[in-house]
């Protein structure tokens, strides 16, 4: 019982403490007022203590929160300083690459200038013939700066080839027997007027005994400038009327012409003479008042240049019989152009001058179209023709038209692309550039053939359709797809330029199979430009617009004449003597009409 009880006792006490919280025990109780006192400065110094502590904790927390900003600050804008740099570089990169691709391509044209300059213009052959040759002193001269790192290693080597046999001499080039030639003459020289001198067979020393007779031949030129002095007489007629003429002594002409080509004071063959001196010869104006005067003439530039433009007055009826026959229905035209320098407004500009050439008809025209190269041009020049083909290089201006002349083909330059391969070959040695030039080539070998072989222009056209000519073909197709795809290795400026050339004209510069009448390449109006070419080497420049179109006269006339095989200097002659005698029928003035004859030469 008592351990029952001593239980349930237990139970109300710990249940009394669990409703009635624990009283805290005082720990100071048993100490004495001093010993408080002392505790209690001890306290307060502790929480002063800890106070400081926490006042130096939390200004130490503000001054790491500050410095963690500043830091946080620093790292933001170093993180942007690192974004600009990045950007940076990758600009920088990107220009550094262009740099590089603009300074690849202008070694690529400073090699084509210098090619251009001093290397051989000739398109032919894939292989110099000297390429093994030291470098030409002009071509180094310029790249020379007084000092000695300057000049090339190879300056000083010969560099003419002697060809010498086994004794250590030239080698004398020999000549092939001929024996049909055996007891013949051989004379390639003529001349039109012919003076005999016989030999006096009375006059041979005595007892001499004449073997045979035989002719030598010697040519003499005399060049004279002759002044004609016409005595006009100043009268009356019998009604009171003012009258002047010219009237013949006996012995002289019967009818009382003055011979000068009117507006000037140049007879017909002088005038003839300065145009073919100036528009054939490339002879600039003041080198002919030069030559003059050397022959007791003076006359001043001025004077030249207004007989010059007088003179091309009357080859504009001319020139219209030639637009004729040149741009004549179905007819199939060459064309291009080259630039010429022309004053205008005091300033030297640069102009344009159109060239248009009928292979067939053998005429060849130049058209001065207010010196533009744009658009209207070439359209305006063709208005109302009904050409069968037009025959260009891949100038865009030329495309402009194929959307409105739809009834016109369009025929692109072969030569052209061949050109921008062979520089790609040569100055940045593409091996596939080779590769297209050797295709080329056989294309050209084939149209040689045809050629020497005087096939027609249907036979020419079933040839260039044939199985060979074809496979040529799709195996040039198939390299330049190579060249074109995307996993094809990086090619130089010059050679993308080809390729890109040949992917974009390819339909144009194949467009020659449809027709054997069609040429391959545009070289017939590169050869009638390359006279206006000397002339701006020559001539430098034009005064005028004026002048320009007087060039462009006299060149058509020129050019078609050389293209019909007749002598220009006597067309002129012929032509200015008809004007003189008051022919204006200029159907009959042409140089097939008015009645020279071919030239033998």
């Amino acid at each position: 019982m008592e351990d029952k009880d001593l239980i349930l006792e237990s139970a109300h006490r710990l249940k009394r403490w669990e409703e009635t919280p624990r009283r805290v025990a005082d720990d100071y109780v048993d100490m004495n007022r001093d010993e408080l006192i002392k505790l209690a400065n001890y306290q307060r110094e502790r929480l002063e203590e800890a106070d400081l502590a926490r006042r130096k904790s939390v200004r130490k927390n503000a001054e790491l929160s500050d410095k963690l900003t500043e830091l946080t600050e620093l790292l933001r804008k170093s993180n942007e300083a690192v974004s600009a740099m990045a950007v940076q570089v990758s600009e920088l990169t990107r220009q550094l690459k262009a740099e590089r691709e603009e300074s690849a391509k202008l070694r690529s044209e400073v090699k084509a200038g210098r090619k251009h300059l001093f290397g051989k213009k000739s398109q032919k052959g894939t292989k110099s013939k000297d390429d093994d040759m030291p470098t030409p002193h002009t071509d180094v001269k310029g790249g020379f700066d007084g000092t000695p790192e300057s000049l090339p290693d190879n300056l000083d080597v010969d560099v003419v080839k002697n060809t010498k046999d086994a004794s250590g001499e030239p080698a004398a080039r020999q000549k092939e027997c001929r024996l049909y030639r055996l007891d013949k003459t051989y004379r390639t020289m003529d001349a039109d007027n012919h003076v005999y001198h016989r030999s006096d067979l009375g006059k041979l020393p005595k007892g001499a005994v004449m073997i045979k007779t035989y002719p030598r031949y010697t040519y003499n030129q005399e060049t004279v400038v002759t002044e004609h002095e016409y005595e006009i007489v100043e009268y009356k007629d019998k009604e009171g009327r003012l009258m002047r003429g010219y009237f013949p002594m006996d012995g002289e002409k019967d009818e009382p012409v003055i011979e000068s080509v009117p507006g000037t004071h140049a007879a017909p063959g002088m005038m003839a003479y300065l145009v073919f001196n100036r528009f054939f010869l490339d002879t600039p104006v003041y080198r002919e008042t030069a030559r003059l005067l050397q022959e007791r003439m003076r006359l001043s530039r001025q004077t030249v240049t207004n007989w010059l433009e007088k003179g091309s007055r009357f080859f504009k009826g001319v020139i219209e019989y030639l637009k004729g026959h040149c741009m004549e229905k179905d007819s199939i035209v060459n064309c291009d152009e080259t630039w010429c320098r022309v004053k205008v407004d005091g300033k030297y500009r640069k102009r344009y001058v159109w060239c248009l050439v009928n292979r067939l008809a053998r005429v060849a025209i130049y058209c001065y179209e207010d010196g533009s190269r744009g658009r209207k041009v070439l359209k305006d020049i063709l208005e109302g023709r009904e050409l069968r083909a037009l025959q260009t290089d891949g100038y865009n201006v030329y495309l402009y038209l194929d959307d409105e002349m739809l009834d016109i083909d369009h025929v692109c330059c072969m030569a052209h692309v061949r050109a921008k391969f062979k520089y790609a070959a040569e100055i940045e040695h593409d091996v596939n550039a080779r590769k297209f030039l050797e295709y080329i080539g056989r294309l050209y070998a084939l149209e040689k053939r045809y050629e020497e072989e005087k096939l027609s222009a249907e036979q020419v056209r079933y040839f260039r359709n044939s199985a060979e000519t074809t496979g040529i073909i799709i195996e040039m197709r198939s390299l330049l797809d190579l060249v074109k795809s995307e996993n094809a290795p990086r090619h130089g400026n010059l050679m993308e330029k080809a390729v890109s050339y040949l992917d974009h004209f390819w339909n144009q510069v194949f467009l020659h199979r449809k027709d054997g009448d069609y040429t391959i390449d545009n070289s017939l109006a590169e050869r009638c430009i390359r006279p206006l070419a000397n002339e701006r080497k020559n001539s430098l420049f034009f005064g005028s617009d004026k002048m320009a179109r007087v060039s462009a006269a006299y060149h058509s006339v020129v050019s078609t004449c050389r293209l019909q095989g007749y002598s220009i200097l006597e067309y002129l002659k012929k032509f200015f003597a008809e004007i003189v005698a008051g022919n204006r029928d200029y159907g009959k003035l042409m140089p097939s009409t008015i009645g020279i004859s071919a030239n033998k030469l």
